[in-house]
């Protein structure tokens, strides 16, 4: 049963095919079918064709474009916006480990870390008073 639904559409294609090839073929010669019916109807089907493909190039491509442009530049706000957003989040917190390493800040909290970047701390501090 599957072989022949195949060669039905194999055959319906080949002669569709064969048509089409056809008429192709005669207009190529000039021949037409209807003289002067086919030219008054392709002029104005052609016609007809070109003025929708302009409107809708210029009405729904622009339209498009636009809506286009504005969930690019909206998508890449949010990402900006999140991505500034995650940086002072981590600014926050890890800044005052930075700036107590560095020793810059502050250290409040008790402990033998505490102690350590407390004497770096102080350590810096008297290299550049004796440095000035």
């Amino acid at each position: 049963m599957v072989v022949i639904i195949i060669l039905f559409y194999l055959s319906l294609a080949t002669i569709i095919g064969m048509v089409a090839w056809k008429l192709i073929s005669l207009r190529g010669l000039k021949l037409s079918l209807v003289e002067g019916v086919e030219k008054e109807l392709h002029g104005k089907l052609y016609e007809t064709i070109h003025h929708a493909w302009h409107l809708f190039r210029g009405r729904v491509f622009a339209r498009i474009r636009t809506l286009t442009l504005a969930l690019f530049y909206t998508a890449a706000h949010e990402v900006l916006h999140f991505t500034e957003l995650a940086g002072q989040k981590l600014k926050e917190r890890h800044g005052k480990w930075f700036d107590m390493v560095k020793g810059k800040g502050v250290v409040r909290k008790k402990g033998a870390v505490s102690f350590f970047l407390r004497d770096v701390a102080e350590y810096k501090k008297s290299i550049k008073s004796e440095g000035q």
